[in-house]
């Protein structure tokens, strides 16, 4: 492995998780906020046993799609749009989800049309507030449209779920954009940065930025966003559209016991011994599975600078 493609896929690196083709599972001010609105409201069937195969690891989770002209453009040599190849990332992601009763919604960015916060009209759900449906969730993801409806507003979708949000338990956000919010001036929107802190103070959510940034700009307005608590994290588009099934990992993950967390001593990234069992055990996984592959992903405390904790957590990746 290249030492470019380590850092695109260990953004602060140090534990290990294995992520197979199927049971995907990985691990990275403002205004004052507004009794929300809209009250979600959770049928009975919420609580159903989740099946002892999967362990959930967050109860709720929504999916803004970036139907912008940001995302109309070519993606490689594909013979699709960015924003076609979203779409196909969703599909894939869902097919590789069991159902494990969650609540979700799917939601563009914004539509051409006026926005009026906390207006159930003004949302344009492709799938309203409910309980996941995983054919419901897929025909959904099949309608998404394909042909930009104007220009990239990241805030937008940030100032919508300041009124989904107050979910009872942990709500994944998993977001594709470009980093631009195209604000206008004049018009009382907070900016993205502000919006994600806010959010991330009052209510127990997790971003997933799926970043398509082409500009240093945006892409440091994305990473600040993924600062605002230790559980959020940017994903480079590129890493996602190679392996679909990633995305969705973080909702669930396996309980067999075969792989822990190896953890490292202070400063350190040497091997400790009593992980070596853990490390023979993915091993001889990867071995016996060759249609699986392992992920690494973890997280690094905050005593160093930036640059500092990047070469560790290369060097504890490649260790």
């Amino acid at each position: 492995m290249t030492s470019r493609s380590i850092q695109a896929a260990t953004v602060l690196l140090f534990s290990l998780i294995i992520l197979s083709m199927v049971p995907a599972a990985a691990t990275a001010g403002g205004r004052k906020p507004q009794r929300p609105k809209i009250k979600p409201v959770l049928r009975s069937d919420a609580t159903v046993e989740v099946p002892p195969k999967y362990i959930r690891m967050a109860d709720n989770f929504f999916v803004f799609y970036d139907p912008s002209t940001a995302m109309t453009v070519p993606y490689k040599n594909t013979g699709m749009t960015r924003l076609e190849m979203s779409k196909q990332i969703l599909l894939k992601s869902n097919a590789a989800m069991p159902d494990l009763h969650w609540q979700t919604g799917l939601y563009p960015h914004w539509k051409n049309v006026m926005w009026l916060p906390a207006s159930p009209g003004s949302f344009h759900p492709y799938y309203a507030l409910q309980n996941y449906d995983k054919q419901k969730f897929a025909a959904a993801l099949g309608d998404l449209p394909v042909i930009s409806s104007g220009p990239p507003m990241l805030q937008m979708s940030l100032m919508k779920l300041e009124y989904l949000l107050g979910l009872p338990g942990r709500t994944e956000v998993f977001l594709f954009t470009n980093g631009e919010d195209a604000r206008f001036k004049g018009v009382d929107e907070p900016a993205p940065l502000a919006q994600a802190e806010m959010l991330a103070r009052n209510y127990d959510v997790c971003f997933t930025i799926i970043s398509s940034a082409t500009t240093p700009e945006a892409d440091r307005r994305l990473h600040k966003i993924a600062e605002v608590n230790d559980c959020s994290q940017v994903v480079d588009f590129d890493t996602v559209a190679a392996h679909p099934e990633y995305l969705f990992g973080r909702l669930y993950m396996t309980p067999d016991g075969l792989f822990e967390n190896v953890l490292f001593a202070f400063d350190k990234a040497h091997i400790r011994k009593k992980y070596r069992n853990t490390l023979d055990r993915l091993g001889d996984y990867l071995l016996e599975n060759p249609t699986h592959y392992a992920v690494l992903s973890g997280f690094c405390d905050i005593i160093g600078t930036e640059n500092y904790n990047m070469r560790l957590s290369q060097r504890r990746a490649e260790s």
